[in-house]
C-alpha cells in the first residue's frame, strides 16, 4: 500500500482531475439531495392543507389522489438514484481511473 506523505496529497488535492471529480460528485450529491426534500417536505405541507383533495379519488378508481402522488414520489426516487448510478458509472469512474492512473493505485 502507498503511503501518503503530505507532499503527496498536496499534489492530488491540487489535481485538475481529482478536483473535478469530488465538485462534481457533490454537486450532484447535493442537487439530488435536495430534491428529494422538497419532494418529502412539500408532500408533508400538501398534508396539512389539502387533506379532502387528496383523499378525493380520480373518476373511476378507488385510488385517492394522495396515493398517486406519493407512488409518483417513490418513481421519482428510483429514477434520481438510477441517474446517479448512470452518472457514477459513465464519468465519475473515468475520472477515478484517470487519477488512479496518475498517483499510482
Amino acid at each position: 500500500m502507498l503511503q501518503l506523505s503530505p507532499d503527496r496529497t498536496r499534489k492530488i488535492l491540487a489535481d485538475a482531475a481529482f478536483r473535478e471529480l469530488v465538485s462534481g460528485r457533490a454537486r450532484l450529491r447535493w442537487g439530488l439531495s435536495i430534491l428529494t426534500l422538497l419532494m418529502f417536505f412539500g408532500f408533508i405541507a400538501l398534508i396539512s392543507t389539502a387533506k379532502a383533495a387528496l383523499g378525493a379519488s380520480f373518476a373511476g378508481s378507488a385510488m385517492p389522489v394522495g396515493f398517486a402522488i406519493a407512488l409518483l414520489m417513490v418513481a421519482a426516487i428510483i429514477a434520481f438514484t438510477g441517474f446517479y448510478v448512470q452518472r457514477s458509472n459513465t464519468r465519475f469512474d473515468e475520472l477515478t481511473r484517470l487519477v488512479n492512473q496518475e498517483f499510482g493505485r
